[in-house]
Order: structure tokens, then sequence, then C-alpha cells
């Protein structure tokens, strides 16, 4: 059975995974399947435009909006769903960022299942997001590679059956630098990821682990499981990409090559599976699996994520906002690679926590957040 889609972020890492993934299962069910709905895009016109013909989308938006012609043209995601949400189902939010929030709830709002390749919004706002959806009798697909893992192999159980939750990371591209090569990283150096292919900003995030620290966060909310219960590891080939163990001792594992097509498919046709267009694991290839534990003193991110989820309210909107703001400015060679958690921890022992959390208090801690952190930031080039 196809779904009605949105893709929101259509013309980035995931949302070109995902236009792939919509025409393969359409060479499977016939050229009137996966009917797209709409695509959104922020800057990227000429792509957006090629995207909606060959999948004949019924509307598109631009966030700019300027010079785009297109039979119902938008200039925010939000209009988007509100003007088209009766045909749709399915939204897929790959917008990244804090960004992805406002589209979200929209969705939600509209009835519209959320397949979730947006993190930060679970990360900033998940408090709200996830009782909007319950609210709604929405259900939220997680599309990250490790959560599309844990959901699968959680199944049906209840989590009071599960022991433990651990998510793999790749180590990223300088899991072999030194301490000192490490802190010196060029942005040239963090931007070679070695199994991954992904835009600039979740590179970086994975160098540093702050893609695990806010996967950690984000599954704290998806599963509904505390800290104590969540783990992660180093996993470099990138195969295993989470566990799940439960209180009888054992351990479900899900296991794929690295390839985001495979949970994006997974999520369009969840609960069926279907044939995918990824590679498949050659297992007489595949001499062994390594996992190592991980450095809290070098990864200084993860124990911040365990930080965030006890605080609880707004921290996770500070630490996502503080986190966006500094990944910014390294890759404008405006900071060393080494300062980036430092300056994060820094403003989470400055920003004001609010418990209540609400839409426009997300936005403010936000904005606020942004603000500390530029001044931060600033201060530390003035002193340097």
């Amino acid at each position: 059975m196809s779904r009605r889609l949105f893709i929101l972020g259509s013309t980035g890492s995931i949302g070109k995974s995902a236009v792939d993934v919509v025409q393969h299962l359409r060479s499977e069910d016939g050229e009137g399947s996966w009917p797209v709905v709409g695509l959104a895009a922020a800057t990227n016109s000429e792509l957006l435009l090629h995207q909606a013909e060959s999948l004949n989308a019924e509307a598109v938006s631009l966030c700019n909006g300027s010079g785009i012609t297109y039979k119902n043209t938008y200039q925010s995601a939000e209009q988007l769903l509100i003007e088209h949400a009766t045909q749709g189902d399915l939204v897929l939010v790959a917008i990244v960022g804090f960004a992805g929030i406002s589209p979200t709830l929209q969705a939600v709002k509209c009835g519209c299942d959320i397949a979730l390749a947006n993190k930060e919004t679970l990360v900033a706002g998940g408090a709200l997001v996830m009782q909007e959806a319950k609210n709604a009798g929405v259900q939220i697909i997680p599309v990250d590679s490790e959560h599309s893992a844990i959901f699968q192999a959680i199944s049906n159980h209840p989590k009071s059956e599960v022991e433990k939750i651990t998510l793999t990371a790749s180590g990223g591209s300088l899991r072999e630098f030194t301490d000192e090569k490490l802190h010196s990283a060029t942005v040239e150096q963090v931007l070679d990821h070695p199994t991954w292919d992904m835009g600039a900003k979740v590179t970086v995030d994975s160098a540093s682990l702050m893609n695990k620290a806010l996967e950690l966060i984000e599954a704290h909310w998806l599963f509904g499981v505390e800290g104590e219960r969540l783990h992660a590891l180093i996993h470099p080939q990138s195969i295993v990409h989470g566990m799940v163990e439960f209180v009888d001792g054992s351990v479900l594992a899900h296991l794929a090559m690295p390839d985001m097509k495979i949970p994006i498919q997974h999520a369009l046709t969840y609960p069926n599976l279907r044939k995918g267009i990824a590679e498949q694991i050659n297992w007489s290839q595949l001499s062994n699996l390594e996992f190592e534990e991980i450095n809290h003193d070098r990864y200084g991110a993860i124990q911040l994520a365990y930080d965030v989820i006890s605080r609880g309210g707004t921290a996770g909107a500070v630490f996502n906002a503080a986190n966006e703001v500094v990944v910014n400015s390294f890759l404008q060679n405006a900071l060393p690679f080494g300062s980036i958690i430092a300056i994060v921890e820094e403003v989470l022992k400055r920003a004001p926590i609010d418990e209540y959390i609400d839409f426009n208090s997300l936005v403010k801690a936000d904005h606020e957040t942004r603000e500390l952190t530029t001044a931060l930031i600033a201060a530390l080039k003035v002193h340097s």
C-alpha cells in the first residue's frame, strides 16, 4: 500500500535519498503509486523544481520564494502543509536544525504521521512534540539509522522489558587523531567522513560525537527511556546501527550497510518491508565487527547529553542552539574544532532553563541561546 507523501527538506542529503526511494517504489508499484503531494526546500530552487517535475508533485515551497514558478507555490513548509494537509498521509521531515520543529508540529496538527529525520526537533522540543503527537493520534517513525534500528528491535516490547538501548557511532573523520591533532583539526579534515555521506553540519557533529549526544536525547524522547538505560559505543564499520538489551539478557541488534535509503524506505513503507535499492551486506567480506567504549574526556558531548536529559525543560533547546551556532562558526573557520564542546558546556552553565515547555518558550530559549553563544565566541576571539 502506497502513502501520499510530503518531503520537507527535499534538496538536502536525506531529501535526495528519499526522492530516490520514492522513484524505486514507483518502479515496483506503478507510476501512479506513492504520490508526492508537496516538496519543501530552503534555497535550492533549481533542484526543487526538477524534483517536483520528475515526481509530478502537487505543490512546492521555497523559503526565499523568489523566482520560482510552479502550479502551487508557497514560501514556507507550514503553509504548504496547511493548504494541502487533506491530500497527504505521511510527512518526511528532513529539514536540518531547529527550523524543523515548527513544520513538524504543523504536520501533527494536520493529522499526518511523521517520518522524522530531524533529530533537533526532539532534542529541543521532545516533550512538546511527543505529547502533541500522542494527543493527535499521530505516529512518529524515526529515520535516523540508529533510531530506526532501535525502533525495529524494540518492536512491540514494552519499555519495562528494555534493560538498555545502545546506539553506535562511527567515530567520525577524526577517530584516529591524537587529542592534540583533534583540537586543531581543519574543516577539510572534519568533513572527510570515512563511511557516511552527510551534510556539513551532521559531519562536524559526527567528528565531535555531538551527533551521538543529540541522538541519545532523541532516543530518550522516542522510546521513553531514561538516561541510565541509554548507552553509546564506537563502531567504526557502521554495520550495527543499534542494539536493544532486554531484561532476560537477550540482545537484538540491527545490521545493515551504511546507507540512509534503508531507514528512509522503512519509514515510508512501515509496517511493511519492501525490496530495497541499497547494497546488501556481503558476509563473506565482513571479517570482523569492532566496538569500543567512548572516552568521555575526549568526547565531552556525551556527558552533556546525559546532563540535558536529567535537567529537562528547555535544556535541550539550549543545547541544540549552542551547538548549531558553534558548528556554523567552525565551518566559517571562526573558531578551532577543539573549542566546540567547551563553548556548548559553558552556555549550558550560563543559560536559564525554563521548566515549562511550549513552542514560544522553545523559540525564546533558542533565540537567547544563540545570542549568548555568539557573544562567547566573540569574547574567545578577542582573548585568543
